[in-house]
């Protein structure tokens, strides 16, 4: 490792972003439901796909049938970890708290705290994907809310743990 390198991983940001990126393998590991792309270097962007049930509508459709692949883009810009990450929704959802990529692909993550990890978000995510996690009241699709107060006996959509054992 040369002199520049070592000076950019003692700033507070650099030491985060290779924290992030060590958890993030750690978790890839345990998951056969979650896959990671990094990009950066050190990485400040993630494509992270999930293998996991949820639910997708297509135009002229009533009811949302279920898909097994969903795409989110991770962008940890400069006042990360101060500030949550920016997620970009890249594949088809009919979720109460996420935006198809056609409406622009908004994730409503709730609340974020520096502390909180970035494999802590991954999974997050993935949970509100399944439906074991989301939020009826700060909402970004009114339909997916009134689908899943009158279908709550459907819910989770899947229910398999993420990443036993993380």
């Amino acid at each position: 490792m040369n002199k520049s390198t070592a000076e950019t991983r003692s700033s507070p940001r650099m030491r985060r972003l290779w924290a992030d990126y060590m958890a993030l393998s750690e978790l890839v590991k345990l998951s056969d439901l979650i896959e990671i792309a990094p990009g950066g270097d050190p990485a400040d962007r993630y494509r992270v796909l999930y293998r996991c049930r949820s639910l997708v509508i297509s135009a002229g459709q009533d009811e949302p049938e279920v898909s097994e692949q969903h795409i989110c883009d991770i962008y940890l810009h400069r006042d990360y970890p101060q500030r949550p990450p920016y997620l970009i929704w890249r594949t088809s959802i009919f979720h109460p708290n996420i935006m198809p990529p056609e409406r622009g692909g908004a994730v409503c993550i709730g609340a974020w705290s520096p502390g909180e990890s970035l494999p802590n978000l991954v999974l997050r995510v993935g949970e509100m994907i399944q439906y074991r996690n989301f939020d009826l009241d700060d909402v970004l699709n009114e339909e997916a809310v009134k689908w899943a107060r009158y279908h709550q006996d459907r819910l989770p959509i899947d229910d398999r743990p993420l990443a036993p054992g993380y």
